[in-house]
């Protein structure tokens, strides 16, 4: 069973490999971008399938109840950002404990 990581950078490997079972030009049903999921064994589909909204690999409508491959992977630049972030959280988390 999968579980999400909590680190950012290390999610985008199992995100990217979930994402790139959705086609392009093709709106998905919650259930359909469920089952898609689920497929990789992941302990929290929901959590999962959030996460690849949150993260824009996809779209979603939330009035019309779809899903849409926006990307398949992030660019370097989104990674970049990401990676920014997570240090400025743990420079921030480091002088809470201080």
């Amino acid at each position: 069973m999968i579980t999400l990581p909590r680190d950012d950078l290390k999610k985008q490997e199992i995100l990217q490999k979930i994402a790139k079972r959705f086609n392009k030009n093709k709106e998905y049903s919650e259930p359909e971008v469920n089952e898609i999921v689920k497929g990789f064994d992941v302990d929290d589909y929901v959590l999962f399938r959030r996460e690849l909204v949150n993260f824009n690999y996809l779209g979603k409508d939330t009035e019309k109840g779809i899903y849409w491959l926006k990307k398949s992977e992030l660019s370097n630049e989104d990674l970049s950002k990401i990676n920014k972030i997570q240090k400025k959280i743990a420079k921030y988390s480091e002088k809470e404990v201080s």
